[in-house]
């Protein structure tokens, strides 16, 4: 919490933020000070540490308040102010969402030290490693441990400054990350984008809070799919960012106090966005377009009524949203994965695809009926107040993009609409609960107001009349009816949806004698190795079934840390010939030359329940080329003794 919040909340704090504004942003602002100091810092000859992050986080805020120091000059500071009167109520909000989000993301984890059992997550520990490793954290170089280079780490750069403060575990200190990303970071940004929409009443906070934890697709889908680590903190980061932009754009329910300090803010906040994941900030750009052509219309629309609207303006206005509009093609062309990576298929009908949005269900979880049916409510709302219409744009962006994902066949016009995210559909799915959220918030103060309020309000006038006894219990009507409908709206949010979500996502961080990763048996043996394999020795693996975590776990170098790396040269005669070294002679100068003295033997059991080949490594005691060091259960480690 300290890493998340400190950092964001100083230069928060130097912008002349106060109260729950302050809470909200700190940590995409907080996001920000590490990625980008984890890039600056190998620059300028520093080790990752905490110190990158204060020395950046020092002029970020003397920035900071310089420049509000000058936006403000001769204007009321106090009108950056957020007034949080109603703080008691305000912080029981956070209370709940933290506990109804993180009992989830702990039932989903079930201990400190599990880690998922997928593909994507032998990268993720192996770079954490890495850092440690290298000292640096940059996204520039983080994935060259497996021949790549930029990889958006910053994800990465908070798991590996935790684990550098704590000596945490890397499995626990990833978990830990999560937990708070999920449990405080998403729920805060969710209240916040809700003040924006609709209010910043006590009513609207604690509805968004409970609501916060009420979905399957996020923050859950994304700790269970992939695993996705760095588009679920770049997503969990989405919904301060679009509450900066409609309060930019003034078009949020309070009055802009500062359009100029919230630029800043919005500013100081994308960069952490794209360096968590940058299909976060398309979908960030691709959620703004409704607002920004309400906007730009409505600007039209009040010159012309002032009659103000001249021709050079108006194609001024016309240049604008042109050049608006080419800027988005372009970056929408060029900021995505190569067409071969984005290769996931469609999953279901259109007409089904409009339904899970319309229920809140998406890739096949359970109806939400209480988020839908409030969500619902919160768009009649909309439209019988016609106040924030702009929004249910908002809200069908995000809902065509998951229609077009899961349905629309393969082919150059789906990959143009969703190639961003892969053409993949829990991606996408992901963004569905930052624009049902505020309006399903919407919905339930709607029925607040509308049904419960007006009735309490009726049975204290009638009460009151009657006795002393009534007077007494009349003041307790309200706050006795706002906890049973609390009560009720947090019993109905969790339930086959959000279970579900829950259900799908444990087994992958279970640890068994047959896990599709790492059994018991194989993490037994990697947890002896540094006892084994004297340091500097490389050790040949096969990636895809998992003994690539083996450097991840014990810190020896593997050959291959990941399943899509390069293969170093000279490796590939390693993993397909190594068992012939006693009697092919161009086999040993390419063990010697790698330092490749042990091998993991894990068998063929792999992730995805192929087979990759790696024969090289087989039957090497018997072939004469390796002796038996440690084994548990058919887990082995070999000596390569043939090269010596």
């Amino acid at each position: 919490m300290a890493i998340l919040f400190i950092p964001g909340t100083v230069v928060a704090l130097a912008s002349r933020m106060r109260g729950f504004s302050l809470l909200a942003v700190s940590p995409a602002i907080t996001v920000t000070l590490v990625s980008v100091a984890a890039v600056l810092a190998p620059m300028i000859g520093l080790r990752w540490s905490p110190v990158p992050v204060l020395l950046l986080t020092f002029l970020f805020a003397v920035l900071a308040f310089a420049l509000t120091a000058f936006l403000i000059k001769g204007k009321r500071h106090r009108g950056l102010v957020v007034d949080w009167r109603t703080s008691g109520l305000q912080w029981f909000a956070v209370l709940v969402a933290a506990f109804l989000v993180g009992r989830r993301v702990v039932a989903v984890v079930g201990t400190p030290e599990a880690f998922s059992q997928t593909f994507d997550n032998v990268f993720h520990l192996n770079a954490i490693r890495h850092v440690e490793d290298t000292g640096s954290a940059s996204s520039l170089t983080i994935s060259t441990f497996t021949g790549g280079s930029f990889y958006p780490a910053a994800w990465h750069d908070l798991v590996s400054l935790l684990t550098n403060l704590t000596g945490a575990d890397i499995t626990v200190a990833v978990n830990v990350v999560n937990l708070v990303v999920a449990a405080l970071v998403w729920p805060l940004g969710c209240m916040f984008l809700a003040h924006k929409v609709a209010g910043a009443r006590a009513a609207v906070t604690v509805a968004a809070g409970i609501l916060a934890a009420g979905f399957g697709a996020f923050p859950l889908l994304l700790l269970d799919f992939g695993v996705l680590y760095p588009n679920f903190l770049g997503n969990a980061l989405i919904p301060v960012a679009l509450a900066l932009g409609i309060r930019l754009l003034g078009l949020g329910v309070e009055t802009p106090k500062s359009r100029a300090v919230d630029g800043l803010l919005l500013l100081a906040s994308l960069p952490g966005i794209a360096l968590a994941h940058p299909s976060s900030v398309m979908a960030f750009l691709a959620l703004m377009v409704p607002p920004l052509l309400f906007a730009w219309a409505k600007t039209v629309a009040r010159l012309f009524r002032a009659g103000t609207l001249s021709w050079p303006r108006l194609l001024g206005m016309l240049a604008v949203l042109f050049a608006g509009v080419a800027g988005l093609v372009v970056t929408w062309q060029n900021v995505r994965p190569l067409e071969e990576a984005a290769f996931w298929p469609p999953v279901e009908t259109t007409g089904r695809a409009i339904g899970e949005v319309l229920t809140s269900s998406a890739v096949g979880r359970p109806v939400s009926w209480v988020v839908s049916i409030l969500a619902v409510a919160g768009i009649v709302s909309l439209i019988v107040r016609r106040s924030q219409l702009w929004f249910i744009g908002t809200y069908l962006m995000a809902a065509g993009l998951f229609v077009v994902v899961a349905s629309f066949p393969v082919g150059p016009q789906r990959m143009f609409i969703t190639g961003v995210w892969y053409n993949d559909p829990p991606r996408l799915a992901s963004l569905l609960p930052i624009v049902i959220l505020p309006l399903a918030t919407m919905g339930a103060v709607a029925c607040w107001d509308g049904l419960v309020l007006p009735a309490v309000q009726n049975l204290v006038r009638g009460v009151r009349s009657t006795s002393s006894q009534g007077k007494a219990a009349a003041a307790f009507a309200l706050p006795v009816v706002g906890a049973v409908a609390v009560s009720v709206l947090a019993f109905g949010t969790q339930q086959a949806n959000v279970r579900d979500a829950v259900n799908t996502a444990a087994p992958g961080y279970q640890l068994t004698k047959d896990s599709p990763l790492i059994s018991t048996d194989e993490l037994a043996l990697i947890k002896r190795l540094d006892s084994k394999v004297p340091e500097g020795s490389v050790i040949a693996d096969n990636p895809w079934n998992g003994s690539a975590l083996a450097y991840a776990f014990s810190g020896r170098p593997v050959l291959l840390p990941h399943m899509h790396g390069t293969v170093p040269e000279g490796g590939k005669k390693i993993i397909d010939e190594l068992n012939d070294a006693s009697v092919d002679p161009s086999v040993c100068p390419e063990v010697q030359r790698l330092n490749v003295d042990f091998v993991l033997d894990f068998g063929h059991r792999e992730v995805h329940g192929g087979d990759h080949g790696y024969d090289g490594l087989d039957n090497l005691a018997l072939d004469g080329v390796a002796r038996l060091v440690d084994e548990q259960g058919e887990a082995r480690l070999y000596e390569i003794t043939a090269c010596k």
